[in-house]
Formats: structure tokens, sequence, C-alpha cells
């Protein structure tokens, strides 16, 4: 069901790529001037069978591309830029993962430091340095569902990647009743382990209906300073930081449909991000069984 998934969206991000190749990008040329992207990346392996793992190869050649074409920035200092309300360098870029798998250390991280790459992951406090294992992986080889150890983590924290907190248990924070101890014991532990602030939250799921306005009340109370969803979209001044947009790289992606996601030409995946459409891809991803 998976590989019958990916193909289906290969399909239609091709097609839509197209479409916007012809008709969005003239129409509007200028479209990302000034804009942050943030790109969302989760596992980089050749094995993990979730749709949103890239394998390594795909993933290297993404990178090489980025930091040939791109102003790659840590996204720390990219949404400090937001914040301040200055100017983005032309084609800023900021890259990011969601989860905290084990593979972006032993697959993400050697090509970053390659080529340069600066990022920042977002850890589920409660899963680093276990062997547990989040629901959605069960049904995959657990060897390849693992998280970071906390050792690994310290290591990277010294050459040039960022961490931020994904929460303690990657719950759909608008649907628990303790999502602000998810909120702020997730902070505590990840500054505690690593010695570093950390001021940068992504929500678990990310999409419209997973987040609210108490918890991004209760994010910017625990000492936040940004907070990201998983809304397809670009940045600029008057992003609430709080709801800060980014793209999903997934294993659907060929390079065709990655440079159309990073130059606009796929702008149009931003109407998924409506609720009616957000609830019939739930039930479609159910439907497949994934």
């Amino acid at each position: 069901m998976i590989v019958l998934k990916v193909f289906i969206k290969k399909i239609i991000l091709i097609l839509l790529a197209v479409i916007g190749y012809c008709i969005l990008l003239p129409l509007w040329p200028g479209r990302r001037k000034n804009k942050l992207v943030i790109i969302r990346y989760h596992s980089v392996g050749n094995f993990r069978k979730h749709e949103v793992n890239v394998k390594i190869n795909k993933f290297r050649k993404q990178m090489e591309f980025l930091a040939k074409n791109y102003s790659l920035l840590s996204l720390r200092d990219a949404c400090g830029l937001l914040k301040e309300e200055k100017c983005l360098p032309e084609k800023a870029v900021a890259v990011t993962f969601d989860d905290g798998y084990f593979d972006n250390y032993t697959n993400a991280y050697p090509v970053l430091r390659e080529l340069n790459v600066p990022a920042t992951i977002f850890l589920t406090a409660g899963y680093i340095g276990t062997k547990k294992i989040l629901p959605h992986d069960i049904f995959d080889n657990s060897e390849y569902n693992y998280f970071l150890a906390w050792e690994q983590a310290r290591e990277m924290a010294k050459n040039n990647i960022c961490f931020g907190s994904h929460t303690i248990n990657h719950v759909n924070l608008a649907k628990v009743a303790d999502f602000k101890k998810e909120i702020t014991d997730s902070k505590e532990i990840i500054e505690k382990e690593l010695g570093n602030k950390i001021d940068m939250i992504s929500y678990p799921f990310g999409l419209v209906t997973d987040f609210n306005q108490d918890v991004k009340k209760s994010a910017e109370d625990a000492g936040y300073i940004f907070g990201f969803t998983a809304m397809n979209g670009v940045n600029d001044s008057s992003t609430d930081l709080f709801e800060l947009r980014r793209i999903g790289i997934e294993s659907s992606d060929n390079m065709f449909t990655f440079r159309a996601k990073l130059n606009g030409a796929l702008d149009l995946l931003e109407i998924k991000d409506c609720i009616l459409l957000n609830k019939i891809l739930r039930f479609f991803n159910r439907l497949m069984k994934v």
C-alpha cells in the first residue's frame, strides 16, 4: 500500500508542478522574492518504509542542489531576520528535520557536514536515547525507526546542527489535555541534556487541526520564540512567528518536484491545508492503511 500511495502522490505532484510552471510562475514570477523557504524532512535512509523517508542518494542530490543554488541559513538566524523585519538574502532556505530519527545522525549528518549545510532537528524528547518506536512505525522493521542517542545529539550540536522541541511523546497538541506539559517539559529535558537554550518548537503532525491559539500561547509562555507547522508555504515578516510554514520533502519527490517546491511552482499544494481537504486526505491515509 505504501508503494502505491507514493506512486499516486508522485504522479499528482508532477502534474501539479507542470501546471505551476505553465500558469502559476508566469502569472506571478516574483512570488518567492523576500520569502523564507523552510524545508522539512523526517528520515533519510534506504530501508525505512514510511512515505516521508528520503533515500540517501536523493538526499545528497537535494543538498548539493541547495548548496549550489540557494542561500542556506540556520533556522534560528533566518527566523531572526523575519522577527526583526530585516531583508532576507536572495533565495533563502533553511533545512529542518522532525522527530529525531537515528538515521539523521548516520545518514543525513555526514552529508550536511560535508556540504556545510546548517540544519535544525526537532526532537521528540521522550524517545531520544530509548528503543521506543512511534505508533505509526510499529509495522516497519524496528531497526530503521529508532531515535538518536543524546550523545549523538550533543556531537551534532557542536557541528552546525541546532535542536528544537517536538514535544515529549509526539502527541496532537490540539487534542490532549496535558499539552502544556508536553510543551514545557520537552524544552526542559532537551536543555538539560544538550546544555543549550531551546527556543523553537515544531508541532507534531502540524496541520491546521493539530494546533490552536491555546497551544501557540502556551509555547510562547514557556519561552519559545518560534513555532513551526507542517502547513505548506513560505514566510516573510508578516508571518505569525508561532505559525511558521514549511515545505515537506518526501519519498514521492524527484528533482523536478523538489525544484518546483523550492521555486513556487508547487504552491498549489497550499490548498491541502484547508480543514475540509485536510480531513479528506486523512481519510485517504486511513484507507491506504498507512
